[in-house]
């Protein structure tokens, strides 16, 4: 008796099949821990164990109360994003930021789909309400970008090159944006290039922006949102001086997601696993 399979055993179908969250926490885990131990970014270890905690502790108390099964590993991709962007000289802080950004899964939603990229929105309400947090964009210099831009090009191939548009589609927007300002000041070459080569670009990119869950369902408007976050960051950044202006772009942009999904069709994300979306 022969058993038929659902469907054909390619390469694709198997990477696709990977729960990618699994990639993006051990890419993050290894930033920290370069950032810790190489780049000198030190950070007090009870501000690390109290950030994931609370994250932890708000995701289990959130989903209790909903009835929910409980699925730690989206929160712990947003502990990492907010331990990796986000310094504070108090641990109050970095907790806040913490159960701002699981809470807002569950409070901020539209039908079965949260609005706000989590780690974006808990850091960036932190940023605005409190002086004594930064997001040091520059530390990463250029040390980690061609580090960076293999593990970026590790999570299109998990994710595929049409759940990657957002990225894509903002990494080509603000090179070509980049240029022309270049060109404008007539900047030599060596400056648009330079700013390239900036590893905080590709952590946003490649390990925020990328979240599939809070990104467009259509891939052209992927592609119009990839390109409007270029476009948004780079006026904060040259027009108004915003440090970490990528960060702000994307809190406020988030709700043009629901615009874009109600003109342009699309089908929802799921993760591969068989679990609810929070």
């Amino acid at each position: 008796m022969t058993h038929s399979i659902p469907y054909p055993l390619t390469t694709s179908n198997i990477l696709q099949a990977i729960d990618t969250r699994y990639y993006q926490f051990f890419v993050q885990v290894g930033l920290f821990v370069w950032a810790t131990f190489y780049l000198d970014v030190l950070m007090h270890p009870m501000h690390v164990v109290l950030t994931i905690a609370a994250g932890v502790i708000t995701q289990i108390a959130f989903s209790r109360y909903f009835k929910l099964p409980i699925n730690l590993l989206s929160t712990l991709n947003s502990m990492m994003s907010i331990l990796i962007l986000l310094h504070s000289s108090s641990w109050m802080w970095m907790v806040l930021a913490a159960i701002i950004a699981i809470s807002s899964k569950f409070i901020i939603r539209c039908g079965d789909k949260h609005i706000f990229n989590p780690s974006n929105i808990g850091i960036v309400m932190v940023l605005l309400l409190v002086p004594e947090t930064w997001a040091d964009s520059g530390q990463w210099g250029q040390g980690m970008w061609f580090i960076l831009l293999l593990a970026s090009l590790g999570l299109i191939l998990l994710l595929g090159i049409s759940r990657m548009l957002t990225s894509i589609s903002f990494i080509a927007t603000f090179i070509g944006l980049i240029f022309i300002r270049a060109y404008w000041l007539d900047a030599p070459l060596a400056l648009p290039l330079h700013q390239l080569q900036n590893g905080a670009i590709l952590i946003f990119a490649f390990l925020m922006l990328s979240d599939p869950i809070t990104t467009p369902n259509s891939a052209f408007a992927r592609i119009i949102f990839g390109a409007w976050i270029a476009l948004f960051s780079c006026f904060l950044q040259y027009q108004f001086f915003v440090d970490n202006a990528f960060l702000y772009a994307l809190a406020v942009s988030m709700p043009l997601v629901l615009v874009l999904n109600r003109l342009f069709i699309g089908k929802q994300y799921h993760w591969p696993r068989k679990q609810r979306r929070y």
